[in-house]
């Protein structure tokens, strides 16, 4: 027999509801959900210890404010019944709404009621309500089905091309007639395209750049944002660092790219974001306006990623990440002679030695004179003569569509390599499969043959660069005009001309004949290449 103190009833009533569950028919409000417990303890004489609300929290996680109130007083055997009007209401994660009906509670000695899905512990035949976890599974299923249409609506929205950030991305901003469309922020894009050309055409580095913009007192875009909202901002409105420079010289936004999808939640359970690799991003061109080209892009990661410091000498290698060898494609690098005069050696010569490659010695004068006087020519052919100059240009591709088509031919002989070592990688590891082949030989004959793979695929890249901008040279034309034009004959070099106007600097072996030292010295110019 139960003593009087042990019979008497005495209940917490939950009520939850959140955005999701709003959606849901079956879901109603906080005032009504409560209405029907009040009336259910009324009916069956239940004492009511209190309320508990969870207003705008989900019912995927425990983490409430109120359920861990009422699992104090719980625990404190204030209460000990828990009444709520259905199970969706008390949680949608079916294993821990299981593990609270039948482990948590009654190990408590505490009765719950889930009024609209008929579930009262103290009858006892929960553990056999075969519907009971079938309810669960089913209240956890409405959440992932909003998670996953929820996001599938995203997804479709961004391979439309509609914007769904918060926020535009620096130089850009929402257009006030749809907000799912960027437009170019006039006011700040300038200077998105000035770090790039920063980068590209100066030579600096994250920290310079920071610190110039810093020097020209440009707002951070954290500040300029909170100057958008009429927001304050507590921090230096100017202050900017490395990391805010990487991610703009990052984001291939300013290419046109639509980009979606570079974090996400781990689960529809877990608030926790990740990043996203590259590769699972949605990014579709065109949509968004470019701010950049492609090939100040190029420019800009080319400078950085062969970026030098000025030597402890004070020395400035102005033609740095520029200077390539003709016989193995590695860049020259600057060395000092003797007499302190600077002069340049292959990297690759001077790393393995003359069985590998040879020196390529040019010194650093002889060089820079070549240069100098190459590109004046070029200067005054623009300047001169700009249909003359157009022609040759031009002239010269016709007379290179028969080495385009070798490289073409190529290219096919190579993907045909490459899908047959797929079909050999493929047998191999049949014939592991099947006992034919020891793990110890396929190891050493899959590592051959993806070696191999990787050479044509490295070859294939080349070639396929090499077709690229060949074809692409007469469309740059004008543009390097437009860039030429900018100068007047030179008389001296720096960064910022060497690297609006040069691509690259291919540099022979020093030669001798007839008693007389020649030296190859080809230059690729920007967008057009060698000029014949």
């Amino acid at each position: 027999m139960k003593s009087k103190e042990q019979s008497r009833l005495i209940g917490a009533l939950y009520c939850r509801l959140s955005d999701d569950d709003e959606k849901d028919g079956t879901s109603v409000s906080i005032e009504t959900q409560e209405k029907i417990l009040t009336d259910f303890c009324k009916q069956n004489n239940i004492c009511i210890y209190d309320v508990y609300i969870d207003d705008g929290f989900t019912g995927t996680n425990f983490n409430r404010p109120d359920f861990k109130r009422m699992m104090e007083d719980v625990k404190a055997k204030r209460v000990n019944v828990v009444i709520v009007k259905d199970l969706s209401r008390f949680g949608r994660n079916y294993l821990q709404v299981g593990s609270y009906i039948s482990d948590v509670f009654p190990q408590m000695n505490v009765r719950f009621i889930a009024i609209g899905d008929d579930v009262d512990t103290d009858r006892g035949d929960t553990d056999y309500d075969l519907m009971l976890p079938i309810k669960n599974v089913f209240n956890e299923y409405y959440p992932a089905d909003c998670s996953r249409k929820t996001k599938q609506a995203f997804i479709t929205k961004a391979m439309n091309g509609e914007y769904i950030g918060s926020f535009a991305v620096y130089g850009l901003l929402k257009s006030q007639d749809d907000h799912h469309v960027l437009e170019i922020n006039q006011e700040v894009a300038p200077n998105v395209v000035w770090i790039f050309e920063m980068a590209a055409y100066q030579g600096y580095g994250y920290n310079k750049i920071a610190r110039v913009l810093k020097e020209h007192k440009i707002l951070t875009p954290s500040a300029y944002r909170a100057q958008l909202l009429k927001r304050p901002y507590d921090k230096d409105p100017y202050d900017w660092n490395l990391a805010t420079v990487h991610k703009i010289l990052n984001d291939k936004t300013y290419l046109g790219f639509f980009i979606s999808g570079r974090r996400r939640k781990v689960s529809f359970k877990s608030k926790r974001i990740v990043k996203q690799e590259e590769e699972d991003w949605i990014m579709i061109p065109g949509i968004v306006p470019q701010l950049i080209s492609q090939q100040l892009w190029d420019d800009a990661h080319a400078k950085l990623d062969s970026r030098k410091r000025t030597g402890s000498s004070g020395f400035n290698n102005i033609f740095a990440g520029l200077i390539k060898c003709d016989k193995c494609g590695h860049a020259l690098g600057i060395a000092n002679a003797s007499d302190r005069k600077n002069y340049y050696v292959c990297n690759t010569y001077k790393k393995k030695g003359p069985e590998v490659c040879s020196s390529h010695y040019i010194m650093y004068h002889e060089l820079y004179d070549a240069i100098l006087h190459d590109i004046n020519e070029v200067l005054f052919m623009v300047r001169e003569n700009k249909e003359e100059f157009i022609a040759r240009v031009l002239h010269r591709i016709e007379n290179e569509d028969s080495e385009e088509a070798r490289i073409e031919n190529e290219i096919k002989m190579l993907e045909s390599k490459i899908a047959e070592l797929d079909r050999k990688f493929e047998q191999l590891y049949d014939d592991r499969f099947n006992g034919i082949l020891s793990d110890r030989k396929f190891q050493d004959l899959s590592a051959r043959c993806e070696a191999e793979q990787d050479e044509a695929r490295a070859r294939r890249a080349e070639l396929v660069k090499i077709h690229d901008n060949s074809q692409a040279t007469a469309y740059g034309t004008e543009r390097f005009i437009e860039m030429a034009e900018a100068f007047e004959t030179l008389t001296e070099l720096d960064d910022e001309v060497l690297n609006r106007l040069i691509q690259s600097v291919i540099v022979g072996d020093r030669i001798k004949e007839n008693g007389e030292t020649r030296q190859n010295i080809r230059i690729n110019y920007k967008f057009i290449g060698e000029i014949a």
